[in-house]
């Protein structure tokens, strides 16, 4: 486990968040030196590109005078922060911040595409960067909880109407993992099964209605 401190938030990295970033890198056909190359590039690529997005997070957070910290693990990392000690304003900006920030980054990435040598290590990280931070932002922006669009549905539409927010997790996450399965992207499948079996059992615990 790593861990440092970044502007004064402390950060933890799990094991497991390395062995995750591999996975999605394709470490299991990085079998070339070339394979290997573009792994390592895309590991630390997807380490910068989720460690701004919680940062978005966790800033967002430290500008309300709350402390905060990032844990990044499996499948991605938040922001933890003390309970009840932001408003639905404070908590749908905190939110937003995240993949804000981290298409920020995008938009840096490809601009540094077209400046940079003509070297195709450089070349390689920043299209990995780039691309990572558009497809993170993308998918965390879907009405799905635990996702950052669900909990941006969930600030706007208040604790009264979590029954909503719920049904709407179930829908966008059944028919995005239904396209997964035909774009053949098992893993966005699984994950958001995962989401919608969670958000069912919290209906189920609400009375449906």
């Amino acid at each position: 486990m790593i861990q440092f401190s970044l502007f004064g938030i402390p950060i933890q990295i799990q094991p497991f968040f390395w062995v995750t970033m591999a996975l999605l890198g394709g470490a299991t056909n990085a079998s070339t030196s070339d394979g290997l190359l573009r792994l390592g590039l895309f590991i630390i690529a997807g380490f910068i590109s989720i460690l701004v997005h919680e940062l978005g997070h966790a800033l967002t957070i430290k500008s309300y005078r709350v402390p905060t910290s990032i844990t990044l693990q499996a499948f991605g990392g938040y922001a933890s922060y003390p309970a009840r000690s932001l408003n639905r304003l404070q908590s749908f900006l905190v939110t937003a911040a995240g993949p804000a920030l981290q298409l920020v980054l995008a938009l840096v990435a490809h601009v540094l595409l077209h400046r940079v040598p003509p070297n195709e290590g450089m070349i390689m990280f920043l299209g990995a960067l780039k691309w990572v931070s558009i497809v993170w932002a993308l998918l965390n922006l879907l009405p799905v909880l635990p996702l950052d669009g669900g909990q941006l549905v969930n600030s706007a539409l208040g604790p009264r109407r979590i029954k909503i927010t719920l049904w709407i997790t179930i829908v966008t996450a059944v028919v995005v993992g239904i396209l997964g399965i035909f774009t053949r992207q098992i893993f966005l499948t699984v994950l958001l099964g995962f989401f919608a079996y969670q958000a069912f059992q919290a209906l189920k615990e609400n009375n449906w209605r």
